[in-house]
């Protein structure tokens, strides 16, 4: 066994461990109850901060084990063009990040309101999901294609 079988066994545990942290962290999300009225919601908010940090990592670790190349005779074989969809995908979770630090600065020299920080924010991260699935849905079109062409 080479290098690249080793490194191509690993393709569908890790984006599929990815997968399960997205998964595991959004359903938690969606079960946190709601702070009583004379409570402030500290306590939400952070674990909402901290759910929503989590599913994101889940969605990098997704996407960049999706970008590992196959190995022989196992794994998903997707396209060059289409890895280089997932590493845009994961690079574009991370920048998520990363945006508020840039667009705060330019929001405030302009004028422009907090809405804009957290408009290019979700936007980026939008941009990195469409990636995701625009992959996964080319992927699967030519697959679907194939089966129907045979």
């Amino acid at each position: 066994m080479n290098l690249r079988s080793a490194l191509g066994s690993l393709q569908l545990p890790v984006a599929g461990l990815g997968l399960l942290v997205v998964a595991v962290s959004l359903a938690q999300l969606q079960t946190i109850p709601e702070p009583p009225p004379e409570s402030d919601g500290f306590a939400k908010g952070l674990a909402t901060l901290f759910f929503g940090l989590l599913a994101l990592g889940g969605f990098v670790v997704s996407s960049l084990g999706f970008a590992i190349p196959p190995g022989e005779g196992y794994g998903v074989r997707f396209g060059r063009w289409q890895r280089r969809l997932f590493v845009a995908a994961g690079v574009g979770g991370l920048a998520s990040l990363l945006v508020p630090l840039f667009a705060w600065s330019v929001a405030s020299a302009t004028g422009l309101g907090p809405g804009a920080v957290v408009l290019a924010c979700l936007g980026t991260l939008a941009l990195a999901v469409l990636a995701y699935l625009g992959a996964l849905g080319w992927r699967t079109a030519e697959a679907v294609a194939r089966r129907v062409g045979e």
